[in-house]
């Protein structure tokens, strides 16, 4: 085998490893699908690509199969070639579904170097026993003018965490369950009498100094820009080459699609 090397390796019906291999040094984001609620934070940390102002978020490294444009069974794929495996999906995922393995270790070399900060998350619970985290304040309002039970059915069973239930025509959102990730705004898109309004007011008691990356983070989740102005080009990738410098590897000078 030549070096270095990217390729997603299946370890078994869940498990799928993500391999990047040089001489002396292995990274592996491991993806385990059966934790995995496709809230959609992956897909919107990924620095891979950038969101220009109003525009919709470009592909990035990670998301569904339908936001990566490949046919694939998985909830989740991730493109080997654009990856730069800095960690940022594993250090927002609140499933707990990835895990960046640096030389077999687990690690987050953003956080350590504090270029990414510690945050305090409320864990949950879901029905079936599985662990989720909250890690975002805010709040969600549902609009719901849809007049067929089935369809109102479906829509909250769309619901990532199972927080959503039917009360009459109405759509309640149990907020101690809520993680207020995007899955539910999402699927609203197909959905042509439910709106839905979400607001990602911070990160839960943010520990550290804010970064570049950390500011680019905060854009795409919350929506709103950081102190630190200039991390969005429509030629180049500047906050993927923000990770990179931060981790000590060359920059990207590859362009956007």
């Amino acid at each position: 085998m030549s070096l270095p090397s990217k390729k997603a390796i299946e370890i078994d019906d869940n498990i799928t490893h993500y391999e990047y291999r040089m001489l002396n040094h292995d990274m592996v984001l491991k993806y385990d699908e059966s934790k995995c609620i496709q809230c959609g934070f992956c897909h919107r940390v990924c620095p891979v690509t950038v969101s220009i102002y109003d525009e919709p978020l470009k592909k990035t490294a990670i998301g569904t199969p339908e936001e990566m444009g490949v046919e694939s069974d998985k909830k989740i794929v991730v493109d080997t070639e654009k990856c730069i495996w800095c960690g940022c999906c594993t250090w927002i995922c609140p499933g707990y579904t990835l895990e960046l393995l640096i030389n077999g270790e687990n690690k987050l070399l953003l956080v350590e170097n504090g270029s990414l900060p510690e945050f305090k998350e409320e864990v949950r619970t879901l029905d079936n026993g599985q662990k989720v985290r909250k890690v975002v304040e805010g709040s969600i309002t549902i609009t719901c003018n849809e007049k067929v039970d089935k369809v109102i059915e479906a829509f909250t069973e769309e619901c990532a965490v199972q927080a959503m239930s039917k009360e009459g025509k109405e759509i309640k959102v149990d907020k101690d369950k809520c993680i207020l990730c995007f899955k539910c705004s999402d699927a609203a898109k197909n959905y042509e009498n439910i709106e839905v309004k979400i607001f990602r007011d911070r990160f839960k008691d943010v520990k550290g100094e804010p970064s570049s990356v950390w500011n680019g983070i905060s854009l795409r989740v919350l929506g709103k820009e950081g102190k630190i102005k200039g991390i969005m080009s429509r030629s180049q990738n500047k906050l993927a080459d923000s990770v990179l410098r931060l981790l000590g590897r060359p920059e990207s000078d590859e362009e956007e699609e």
